[in-house]
């Protein structure tokens, strides 16, 4: 009884989540090994994390799964929005209403029609 108690005790202390290394298409290593990696995001939203990003994994009724990834340092202001991919390509949508494609300002127009 003693030893079953202290086994659940240190199953109910793991964390709820694991930062893991991607290492390939779905795979990742952290503390355990994970393979065949369901990727949870937003709706409309697919990704598939590069290599050697830092993986967030929760373990779910249905198995484990990465709902995202640890971002990099941005000089982003709250409530702004940047899409990016490790080649390079962004989209940032700026509190001002202007939106930046690949450096590309592309201004809100004012709201008078001008």
């Amino acid at each position: 009884m003693w030893i079953s108690q202290k086994i659940i005790a240190a199953q109910s202390a793991k964390p709820s989540a694991e930062l893991a290394k991607m290492t390939g298409s779905a795979a990742a290593q952290g503390v355990n090994e994970y393979r065949g990696l369901p990727f949870a995001g937003p709706w409309g939203i697919a990704y598939q994390p590069p290599n050697a990003a830092q993986a967030v994994i929760v373990s779910t009724s249905a198995g484990d799964a990465c709902i995202g990834t640890m971002a990099a340092g941005r000089d982003l202001k709250p409530g702004e929005l940047l899409l990016y991919s490790s080649g390079g390509a962004e989209l940032y949508l700026k509190n001002n209403g202007d939106i930046v494609i690949n450096g590309q300002v592309f201004q809100k127009e004012a709201e008078d029609g001008s």
